[in-house]
């Protein structure tokens, strides 16, 4: 026989509704995301928004054992972004929970962009950075600047969309 409770008092026991707000509480952690600004591509002025522009956008999934390496590196990129010739904008977005992490730039054309990828920043960064990184799904897409994604739903929604798709890891 067990033994008897106080009058009014319950012994320990997760009702299943709790269990099923707990679940969803963490989903919805797992789900939440934080992103820089974009800057606001869609004040270019009428005859610009023909012209045309490369996009690129990133996928990575990252150790979570090694991410504050990674985190590290994506600041120091993110600070020099402004310096970058021929930069149009650029967002990045990282799970606030989790390991996954995105980035988008959209560049004046495909010089400017291989300038970055090759700058001094960006390749310490990645040398850095590389041990905490799992995976990487690289996109890059040719198109009119009226047609950039304008928030990161989009923009994922693009990188969801087959093709032009790049993936690097272990």
């Amino acid at each position: 026989m067990s033994p008897a409770l106080p009058p009014g008092s319950r012994p320990f026991m997760l009702s299943l509704r709790t269990l099923l707000m707990a679940a969803g509480l963490s989903a919805l952690a797992g789900a939440c995301a934080l992103s820089t600004p974009f800057p606001r591509i869609h004040t270019a002025v009428a005859g610009e928004a023909d012209d045309a522009v490369v996009l690129v956008l990133t996928h990575i999934v990252v150790d979570g054992a090694r991410r504050d390496e990674f985190d590290r590196q994506t600041r120091r990129v993110i600070d020099s972004m402004a310096t970058q010739p021929g930069l149009i904008g650029y967002s990045a977005r990282r799970e606030l929970f989790g390991n996954e992490a995105w980035t988008m730039s959209v560049w004046a054309g495909d010089a400017p962009r291989a300038r970055f990828v090759r700058s001094a920043v960006h390749q310490e960064a990645i040398a850095k950075s590389e041990s905490a990184i799992v995976t990487v799904r690289l996109k890059r897409l040719n198109m009119a600047r009226k047609d950039v994604p304008r928030d990161w739903a989009a923009a994922l929604e693009l990188l969801a969309r087959p093709g032009n798709d790049r993936m690097y890891g272990k």
